[in-house]
Formats: structure tokens, sequence, C-alpha cells
């Protein structure tokens, strides 16, 4: 399920007000403040879309460049002791922090999109047996040419 609407790249999330009965969307990601509301799904996203060109609009009229989101830079608030160990870890990597935080973010994104496929061998083999001297001569063991199964499935991680 998703709770967001999306045009001209500004993003809103949205709430059910039970109070009052009707839906309550706020575009986030910008400085500037756009609320809108509505009683339908049909009626909230007219008023979010006319948020949006209303937005543009007075932008324009008064010469502001409209905020847009994203811009690629957000404040991270850690613990002091954490701080310490990243930055550490960053030098000892011979990069930056902000390296090694983009670093870090790209590889938990990459946990999401993992395939992991199972292949499993079964070899069978022979014990071989000197049954006259009643000795061990050893165990051979061939495997198939190709896997005689194979199962690929995505992982899901679940944090806490």
């Amino acid at each position: 399920m998703n709770s967001m609407l999306e045009y001209k790249g500004y993003h809103a999330s949205i709430e059910y007000d039970a109070e009052d009965n009707i839906f309550v969307g706020e575009v986030f990601g910008i400085t500037d403040s756009l609320n809108f509301h509505g009683t339908s799904v049909t009626e909230l996203r007219e008023m979010f879309e006319q948020s949006v060109d209303n937005y543009l609009e007075l932008c324009e009229k008064i010469g502001k460049n409209p905020d847009k989101e994203f811009k690629g830079t957000f404040n991270v608030r850690i613990p002091p002791e954490m701080h310490k160990k990243v930055a550490l870890e960053a030098a000892k990597q011979k990069i930056t922090l902000n390296q090694y935080v983009v670093k870090a973010i790209n590889q938990s994104l990459e946990k999401n999109n993992v395939m992991k496929e199972t292949v499993i061998y079964i070899p069978y083999g022979a014990k071989q047996m000197d049954w006259e001297n009643q000795g061990d001569i050893g165990f051979t063991t061939m495997y198939h040419d190709a896997p005689i199964w194979s199962k690929k499935e995505s992982l899901v991680y679940a944090g806490n």
C-alpha cells in the first residue's frame, strides 16, 4: 500500500483525519509549506495538483526559485561514540565520512535487491575395497556435470 502522491516531481504524504472526516496531505522535502485536504481520493489528488501548480505559479510571479525535493544533502544525528567509530573506519579506508555514509546506504539498499541462488550438487560414489586382503582402497566420488536442483529466491531483510 502506498500512501503518497506524486506530481511534477513533488511528493506528499497522506493521512486521514477521523475527527473532521477528511484526507489531509502535506508536500514534503521542501522548506516551504504546502498543505491540502479533500473529502475523497479524487478531490484529494485534485487539491494536491492544484497546490503544486499554485506554488510553482507563485514562485514564478515573485521571482523565487521553487524548492526542489531531495537536494542530496541531509543532516544525520547519531551518538558521539558512533560518530567517532564511523569517522575512524572511514579514515582506515582512506575515504571521507560522507563517502563512507553513501557506501553504507548503498549497501543497505542493495540488500533488498539481492537474489540468492542455491545450487545443490549431490555426489555419488563407491567405496572401493580389496576383499581378498580386506583392505580399504578408498572412496571415489563423482559429481554430476550439472546441478540437479537449483532455486532462486529473493532475500528480505527484516531489521529491528
